[in-house]
């Protein structure tokens, strides 16, 4: 199913878990306001294909990965992006000055996590910066670092 010009269902639903992803109507919806909202408009604006490294993400699989418990993933709220030619920090950056309706990006260091908030909740354009040890996030810190 194609959500939009450059992106598809399979794209963003896809997992190397060998377990079942497959997405309900309302995560569908979720994946689509993402997806026109944020992902396709940040697209054209680069003019550079987006990577998903991840996307939509069933409980099991969120587990599996070491999602957290409360992750928007699970919601087809968010995805997990990188640009070729373009660091982590310089794509959040332009995320973060192009009024895109984001709610959260985070600068990962090897990808951006994207989010829209919830249907009905007015995005709050938080940018963040993850601090890693022993691969995993441990804090957020404000901004780019």
């Amino acid at each position: 199913m194609q959500l939009s010009e450059h992106f598809t269902l399979a794209e963003l639903t896809t997992t190397n878990t060998g377990l079942d992803n497959e997405p309900n109507k309302e995560v569908v919806m979720n994946l689509k306001r993402l997806v026109t909202t944020v992902l396709e408009p940040l697209r054209v604006h680069i003019d550079k294909p987006l990577i998903v490294n991840s996307g939509y993400r069933s409980q099991a699989v969120n587990m599996k990965v070491g999602g957290s418990k409360t992750s928007a993933h699970m919601n087809g709220l968010a995805a997990d992006i990188r640009a070729e030619g373009m660091t982590a920090a310089e794509l959040a950056i332009v995320i973060a000055h192009t009024g895109l309706p984001y709610d959260k990006a985070i600068n990962e260091h090897g990808w951006v996590h994207v989010q829209v908030a919830p249907l009905g909740l007015m995005p709050k354009n938080e940018l963040y910066t993850a601090v890693f040890a022993d691969g995993k996030p441990t804090t957020y810190l404000k901004g780019i670092v």
